[in-house]
C-alpha cells in the first residue's frame, strides 16, 4: 500500500511539473510594453533653489523715489518670487544708479565690470532710455524739435543692441526682463503728443530686441504713468512713488508668465 501511494505521489509532482506556468513553445513573446517613467523629465522647481537677481540701469531699477525702502520695483520682485515652487530665497545684486544713459552702461559691459553679475544671474532686469531722452531734454530746452530724439533713437538703438548682444555673451540663456520707459511729462501737460511719440519709439526699439530674443521680456510701463490721477509719482514728479513701484511689479510679473519665463513654468 505505501509503495502504491508513492507512486501516485511520484505522478502527480511530474504531472504537476508538467502544467508550468512557463512556455517554452516557438510563440513570440509580446512586446514589451514602456515603463511610464521612460520620458520623465524632472521639473526645474523640483530641487528648492535660490535665485539671484541682477539689476541693471538707472534710477529706477536702484528704487530712488520708494518711500518704503524696498528698492523699487526689484526689491518687490524679489520678494514675490521666493513665493514660487521651488525657490526658498532669492538675492539682489543691483548695479543700477541713478541718472544712468546707455552709453554709460555700455561702457560698464565693455569695462568689464557686468560680467560677474550677469554670469551668475538667474534673472537680469534692465531699465534704460529714460535719461538718454532727458539728455536731449536738457541740452536743448529752448529749441526742442522731433528730429534730434530721432537722431538720437539711432545712436541707442545700436546702443542697447550691443548691451543686449553683451549680456547674451555672458550669460546666453538668463532671463532677461527690459522695462520699457515712461513719460513723466504727462504729469505736467497731456497736450504734447510729440513726446508720446517719442516714448513710444524709443519703447518700440527696445522691444523689437526683447521680442527676437526666447529668453527675454519686454514690460511697458507707459500707461501707468499717465498724469498722477492715482497718485503713482514721489515727490519729484518723476520718479515713481511706492504705489508706482507696486503697479511695476504687477505688470511685470503678469509679462513674466505671459513670455513664460516665471520659474514654476
Amino acid at each position: 500500500m505505501k509503495r502504491i501511494l508513492l507512486i501516485v505521489a511520484t505522478v502527480m509532482v511530474f504531472v504537476a511539473g508538467c502544467n508550468s506556468p512557463f512556455n517554452f513553445s516557438d510563440v513570440e513573446a509580446e512586446p514589451r510594453v514602456p515603463t511610464a517613467f521612460e520620458n520623465y523629465t524632472v521639473p526645474p522647481n523640483f530641487i528648492p533653489q535660490a535665485l539671484l537677481i541682477t539689476a541693471l540701469g538707472d534710477s529706477l531699477s536702484e528704487g530712488i523715489g520708494d518711500e518704503l525702502y524696498q528698492v523699487g520695483y526689484v526689491g518687490r520682485l524679489a520678494f514675490e518670487m521666493r513665493e514660487w515652487p521651488g525657490v526658498y530665497g532669492t538675492a539682489v545684486e543691483n548695479t543700477a544708479k541713478r541718472g544712468r544713459r546707455s552709453d554709460q552702461l555700455l561702457a560698464m559691459f565693455r569695462q568689464g565690470q557686468l560680467t560677474g553679475p550677469v554670469a551668475e544671474a538667474d534673472y537680469v532686469v534692465m531699465t534704460i532710455g529714460g535719461n538718454d531722452i532727458m539728455r536731449i531734454v536738457k541740452r536743448d530746452l529752448f529749441s526742442l524739435n522731433v528730429e534730434a530724439f530721432a537722431d538720437e533713437l539711432v545712436l541707442f538703438e545700436n546702443r542697447f543692441q550691443t548691451i543686449f548682444s553683451s549680456i547674451r555673451a555672458i550669460n546666453p540663456n538668463v532671463p532677461v526682463i527690459v522695462m520699457g520707459i515712461y513719460n513723466p511729462f504727462s504729469l505736467i501737460t497731456q497736450d504734447v503728443p510729440e513726446f508720446e511719440e517719442i516714448v513710444a519709439a524709443y519703447n518700440g526699439s527696445m522691444q523689437e530686441v526683447a521680442e527676437a530674443d526666447t529668453q527675454a521680456c519686454f514690460v511697458p510701463v507707459n500707461d501707468l504713468f499717465i498724469g498722477n490721477d492715482n497718485l503713482v509719482y514721489h515727490t519729484d514728479f518723476f520718479h515713481p512713488n511706492s504705489k508706482g513701484y507696486d503697479l511695476m511689479t504687477e505688470r511685470i510679473l503678469d509679462r513674466m508668465e505671459e513670455c513664460g519665463l516665471s520659474y514654476q513654468e
